[in-house]
């Protein structure tokens, strides 16, 4: 802080107390809002989270039995305890010097985003010199037992996400909480989500939330060191440094693009309204406000200071703003959808398994200015409040639709970046691939390709119940999701003749290989699947489900943390290729036809086929199959041929012949693909 007078002082500390009450009475809100949503098992983790943090007691969920474990929260007292309907015990304050100093909510707690799917997400924030090496890893296992407590005890998610202060103010978030690597690869843009949905539970009390917004960052940072240090000693200073937020660099929005493209997968409807953001901000030049900053404006300004200043519904009201004159109609209305359908928390699983969430005043006000603002039609809001009851086809229709929107939005965003910034964006970052591939894995539009599911909650709103159906004049093969009743057993659901246009339609293909590998690329197989196969000429349940275990076996799900950085983006076969013979032809002693099933070096799961009935010589059918199996496939080794067992007695040497036949093929340097850049995604 530049030396100032007494006046300067008193003026800026008045400014900070009325911006701290505003703060605090907001942050209330915010709890009322989450405790008229939440489901019974998450306000008990909710409530009882930051007791579970300061004590280490037999007593208490997250106990470990050694004696050097961290435990301990900054300034907590019995009183927030009680304000947080903990019932008291016999626990001793801690021991030890308090590890936790600031304890806060990142996402859509206490708003109207959130829902029965809603997982508590901590930002536990820490001192390095009094929590590292063997006390860190202690402190970890403690921080994992309370999360199991959580979802075994009260079905709740409950993530702790360690956070180093020391390297946060740097504007840096190390990786230290799993997979989910956001913090690594865009930390000012996590920072700026962190301070727009924030709900202080216990500790500190950042200081950004209080900082007048006349003042600057340089004055900022010189506060900070006298009313937020970090290596206090005895008192506790009120106010904890979270770091300023700032606007990121080119590099980081291209790399926050990729990781929400690849987060949509688990919900699609949260995915958009993430991924629009960080598209204004590219192709407004970052001249677009910090959400973060309408966020506070409108709480220091709430004229209802009994309601809570909602971060969800700005942050959609922006994003739809943007989309009305930015994106076409189409594109417009589906960030609409996807906002209700994300605000209504509806998933899109039947029967009992379905617990709605709560509409709430507030949801329900905001709904309603929604349809207003937006002038839709009276039974539109209907027609989306009962996505549990629409059939598979039309819930796939619109998660295609979305996933294409993504993809398409990543696009822009990559390409103006990349055209914008040349010198600034390195969209080859070593740290990017794994998500690079998966968005080329996602990719869609080859008629080779074996599509993905939109999202998690498309597959998990598929049942293990599924039928195989040959249409007897075209040959096409439809793969059906049979929804049963209460008590109704597979057999007794009349099979023959299902009705293609019933909605349960989930996948169709023109060779029962690729609808197989579909099931597979979906995870969606299991030993315990329920499968029929009717009306095919000649394939029957038996061997689809052999060919499906081998399926299972030759590509189980990729983790593609673990691809191979040299090889990640090799156009062409990596790892097994699987062949069938004559697998919709049984009866068959001469070579008809050839499935062919593989993957790309990026995951992309791809099936080729060919028809060789036609060709008199024998020679010629293997000649043909080399030229696709190099060609069509990339493939460049016959080692990685494998043979579909049930025809392996039958065509062993057959088998034997192609691998002959492509080893003479290969060229004695196979050609090798990379991309030269994420704008070819």
């Amino acid at each position: 802080m530049p030396e100032a007078n007494t006046e300067y002082k008193d003026d800026l500390q008045k400014c900070m107390d009325s911006l701290l009450e505003a703060q605090e009475r907001n942050n209330q809100a915010r709890y009322r809002e989450l405790r008229s949503l939440a489901t019974p098992g998450f306000l008990k983790v909710f409530d009882l989270a930051p007791t579970l943090l300061h004590y280490n007691h037999p007593d208490l969920p997250g106990y470990l039995d050694s004696p050097g474990t961290p435990h301990g929260v900054v300034a907590y007292s019995n009183w927030e305890m009680q304000a947080q309907n903990v019932p008291m015990g016999p626990f001793n304050e801690p021991g030890c010097a308090p590890v936790v100093e600031c304890l806060v909510l990142i996402g859509s707690s206490g708003s109207v985003g959130h829902t029965v799917r809603s997982d508590l997400d901590y930002w536990v924030c820490y001192r390095q010199d009094r929590l590292n090496g063997q006390s860190l890893a202690l402190f970890k296992e403690k921080l994992l037992a309370i999360s199991r407590w959580a979802i075994e005890e009260h079905n709740t998610e409950a993530n702790f996400y360690l956070v180093n202060l020391a390297e946060l103010v740097r504007g840096r978030i190390e990786h230290t909480w799993g997979e989910e690597a956001e913090g690594e690869v865009a930390p000012h843009l996590l920072m700026e989500e962190l301070y727009r949905t924030i709900l202080f539970v216990a500790g500190r009390f950042p200081l950004w939330c209080v900082w007048p917004e006349e003042r600057s960052q340089r004055e900022y940072n010189e506060a900070a060191k006298i009313m937020a240090p970090l290596d206090w000693t005895e008192v506790p200073p009120d106010y904890v440094d979270l770091g300023f937020p700032t606007k990121a660099q080119p590099q980081e929005y291209l790399a926050s693009a990729m990781w929400l493209a690849y987060k949509a997968e688990t919900d699609p409807f949260k995915g958009v309204l993430k991924l629009v953001p960080i598209l204004e901000a590219v192709e407004t030049d970052f001249q677009s406000p910090l959400l973060c900053d309408l966020v506070k404006n409108e709480i220091i300004n709430n004229p209802m200071p009994h309601f809570a200043v909602d971060p969800y519904i700005i942050t959609i009201d922006r994003v739809a703003s943007f989309c009305a004159t930015h994106l076409s109609p189409e594109h417009t209305e589906l960030v609409r959808a996807a906002a209700v359908l994300k605000v209504l928390g509806l998933t899109g699983r039947e029967g009992d398994q379905i617990q709605r969430t709560v509409v709430s005043p507030s949801k329900l006000r905001v709904l309603t200015k929604w349809i207003d603002d937006w002038a839709w039609p009276p039974d539109r809001l209907g027609h989306l409040a009962a996505y549990d009851q629409w059939t598979e086809r039309e819930r796939l229709r619109l998660g295609n639709d979305i996933l294409m929107m993504l993809l398409g939005v990543y696009m822009r965003i990559s390409s103006h970046l990349i055209t914008r910034f040349p010198g600034q964006v390195n969209a080859q970052d070593e740290q990017l691939a794994p998500f690079a591939a998966r968005i080329l894995g996602r990719q869609r539009g080859m008629e080779a390709t074996v599509d993905l599911l939109p999202s998690d909650l498309h597959r998990n709103s598929i049942s293990k119940r599924v039928v195989f159906q040959q249409d007897v004049m075209t040959g096409q093969w439809a793969v059906y999701n049979l929804k049963l009743g209460h008590g109704q057993a597979l057999e007794a659901v009349p099979l023959a003749g299902l009705d293609p246009d019933s909605g349960d339609v989930i996948f169709e293909s023109d060779r029962v290989a690729k609808a197989a590998a579909w099931l597979v690329r979906n995870e969606l197989y299991s030993p315990d699947l329920e499968l029929t196969v009717t009306d095919s000429f000649g394939v029957t349940t038996e061997t689809v489900l052999q060919y499906l275990e081998v399926l299972d076996q030759c590509f189980p799900p990729l983790e593609f943390n673990n691809l191979d950085a040299d090889t990640i983006f090799q156009v062409g076969a990596k790892g097994p290729v699987l062949i069938a013979f004559n697998l919709e032809d049984p009866g068959e002693i001469k070579l008809r036809t050839a499935d062919l099933v593989f993957r790309t070096g990026w995951g992309e799961m791809r099936h080729q086929w060919r028809e060789l009935g036609h060709m008199m010589v024998e020679a010629d059918k293997y000649m043909d199959l080399g030229n696709t199996l190099v060609e069509a496939c990339g493939v460049t080794s016959s080692d990685s041929l494998v043979l579909h067992p049930p025809q392996a007695e039958t065509f062993t040497r057959a088998f034997t012949t192609l691998k002959s036949a492509l080893t003479a093929q290969l060229r004695p340097k196979h050609q090798t693909v990379h991309s030269k850049s994420l704008i070819d995604l």
